[in-house]
C-alpha cells in the first residue's frame, strides 16, 4: 500500500489539495497527511520540517509513502524531514516532483487502487498530461498517443459497450470511480472510444479519451476474470459512476422560476484594470510580481471553493477547485516567464496575453460545455489582475431586489450574489452551459442569456418585470 504526504506553504492550500484529494477516496486503500504552512499568526506562509516529519510518521504503517511538494522551500523541508527520520522510515519514502494538485488527484487514485509505488509516482508525474492535450499544448516527451495502443480483438476477448449518461462525461469523479472499481480484476483491459483505447487504471489516460456525455464507450476484457470486471464495469456505468445526481443539462435561458419576476435595473460591468505594455521593472522583477498574484488568487479560490460549498453543495465547490487546478499548474507561468523575456513588458501585459490565448482556445472547441468554460479562464485573469493593480474587484452589494444586465458574469460574482436580492440575471452574450448558470440555477435565480441589446435602453433604478414562460 502507498500513503501520501502532501507538503505546502500555505495551510489553507494544503487542506484544500487534500480535501479535493480525499474525495477520489473511498475506503481504507490510501491515507493522506498533509503538512502546510507555519505556526505563526503574523507570517503563516511557509513549511516546516519538524511537521512533515511527524505527517510522514503518522502515515508510516504502509509499505511506501509518497511526498508531493508545492515550491522552495517544500522540497529543502522535505529532504530534511528525510534526515530527521528513523532510517527504516526515510527508506519507505520518495519525495517526487510531480504538479501537487495534479499529481496529489491521480497518485490518491492509483494509490487507492492498489497501485505500487511505480505506477503511483509514474501517474503523478503525467498528471498534466490529460490538460495539456485537452487545451492544445505539445505533450511532454514521456507522453505516448493512446491512439496507438492496438484493441485486442482475439477470440477470447470479450467486451461491453455503455452510453454515458453523466452530464459532464467522465470528469475527475467518475473516472476516478472508475479506475477504482475495475482495479483488482485478472484481466487485460482497454477502454476504447471512436478507435483510441487506453488502460483505465490511470485517471489521466481516461481523461484523455475526452468521454463527454452521450459518448458511447467499450471495456474490452480478456483473461481468468473478464467477465466479472465487464460486470463490474456494466454496473458502474448503470451506477452512473458514483455521480449522485444525473440532470441534463440546462437549455437556452431556461428559468429557474415561472411567473414573473421584478427588481430594479442594474447595469453591471467588472473593474477595468490598468494593461499598460511597458514593464516597470525586469523581467525577473516582473515575474515575482506575478507569481505573487497568483499566489494570492490560489488562496481566493480555495476561499470560494469553501463559500460554494456553505452556501450550495460541494458540486458547487467543485468549479472553483477546478479553477483551482487550472491555475496552479507550472506551464502557465512558464509561458508567462517567456513572454516576459521575449517582448519586454509588464507582468499584466503578458499574463493577459497568455490567458486571452487560452480562453480563444476554450472559445473555439466544438464541446459546448468545454467551450463555456471560456468565462472560468477569464474570471481567473480579472481576479489576478485584480491583484496586480492591489485592487481585487468584488460583486455588486445588492440592496433590493435587483435585475441585473450585464455583457457577461464571471463564476465567482454570482457565487458572491445576494440571491434573495437578485430577481433575475439577464446576459448580452454568456451562455447556459456556463458555471455561472449552474451556480445561478442552484441558487434559484432566473439566468437569461445571449439577449444582446434587449435592455440597452433601460437606466440603472428603472423597475423592469420579466415574465417567465
Amino acid at each position: 500500500m502507498v500513503n501520501l504526504v502532501i507538503v505546502s506553504h500555505s495551510a489553507q492550500l494544503g487542506q484544500g489539495v487534500g480535501e479535493l484529494a480525499r474525495q477520489m477516496l473511498r475506503g481504507d486503500g490510501c491515507q493522506l497527511a498533509i503538512a502546510a504552512g507555519i505556526d505563526d499568526p503574523d507570517s503563516p506562509i511557509g513549511t516546516d520540517p519538524i511537521k512533515v516529519m511527524e505527517a510522514i510518521i503518522s502515515v508510516a504503517d504502509t509499505d511506501d509513502i509518497l511526498v508531493l511538494m508545492d515550491i522552495g522551500s517544500a522540497l529543502l523541508s522535505a529532504e530534511t524531514a528525510l534526515d530527521l527520520l528513523d532510517p527504516e522510515i526515510a527508506a519507505k519514502v520518495h519525495l517526487c516532483p510531480a504538479p501537487l494538485v495534479e499529481g496529489a488527484l491521480a497518485a490518491t487514485v492509483s494509490a487507492a487502487s492498489g497501485a505500487g509505488i511505480e505506477k503511483v509516482i509514474a501517474d503523478a508525474q503525467c498528471a498534466l498530461q490529460a490538460k495539456r492535450v485537452q487545451l492544445g499544448f505539445p505533450a511532454q516527451e514521456e507522453y505516448h498517443d493512446p491512439s496507438a495502443l492496438q484493441t485486442d480483438e482475439s477470440d477470447d476477448a470479450q467486451s461491453v459497450t455503455v452510453e454515458i449518461a453523466n452530464p459532464h462525461g467522465l470528469h475527475v469523479r467518475p473516472a476516478a470511480r472508475l479506475v477504482e472499481g475495475l482495479a483488482g480484476f485478472n484481466a487485460e483491459l482497454l477502454l476504447e472510444k471512436d478507435g483510441k483505447c487506453v488502460k483505465p487504471d490511470s485517471l489521466n489516460q481516461i481523461a484523455l479519451l475526452k468521454v463527454r456525455c452521450n459518448d458511447r464507450i467499450r471495456l474490452i476484457a480478456k483473461g481468468p476474470e473478464a467477465a466479472e470486471a465487464l460486470a463490474a464495469f456494466q454496473a458502474l456505468a448503470d451506477d452512473h459512476f458514483g455521480e449522485r445526481q444525473v440532470v441534463s443539462a440546462p437549455t437556452v435561458n431556461a428559468p429557474a422560476l415561472h411567473g414573473t419576476v421584478s427588481g430594479v435595473v442594474l447595469h453591471y460591468q467588472p473593474t477595468v484594470f490598468p494593461l499598460e505594455r511597458e514593464p516597470a521593472e525586469s523581467p525577473d522583477a516582473e515575474f515575482r510580481r506575478l507569481k505573487m498574484a497568483v499566489s494570492h488568487t490560489l488562496d481566493d479560490l480555495l476561499a470560494l471553493a469553501a463559500l460554494a460549498a456553505d452556501k450550495y453543495s460541494e458540486e458547487i465547490a467543485a468549479i472553483f477547485f477546478g479553477q483551482h487546478t487550472l491555475l496552479d499548474d507550472p506551464e502557465l507561468l512558464n509561458s508567462v516567464l517567456e513572454e516576459l523575456q521575449q517582448q519586454n513588458c509588464c507582468a499584466e501585459w503578458a499574463w493577459s496575453q497568455v490567458m486571452s490565448a487560452l480562453s480563444q482556445q476554450y472559445r473555439s472547441l466544438d464541446d459546448a460545455y468545454l467551450q463555456a468554460r471560456y468565462i472560468d479562464i477569464e474570471d481567473i485573469l480579472h481576479r489576478t489582475l485584480g491583484h496586480l493593480a492591489g485592487a481585487v474587484d468584488s460583486a455588486p452589494q445588492l440592496s433590493q431586489r435587483t435585475i441585473l444586465i450585464a455583457d457577461n458574469l464571471f463564476p465567482s460574482v454570482v457565487l458572491q450574489l445576494d440571491a434573495t436580492k437578485t430577481a433575475a440575471i439577464c446576459l448580452r452574450d454568456g451562455s447556459p452551459l456556463a458555471h455561472g448558470a449552474i451556480i445561478a440555477q442552484a441558487a434559484g435565480i432566473p439566468w437569461r442569456c445571449q439577449l444582446g441589446d434587449a435592455f440597452a435602453g433601460r437606466q440603472n433604478g428603472d423597475k423592469l418585470t420579466l415574465t417567465q414562460p
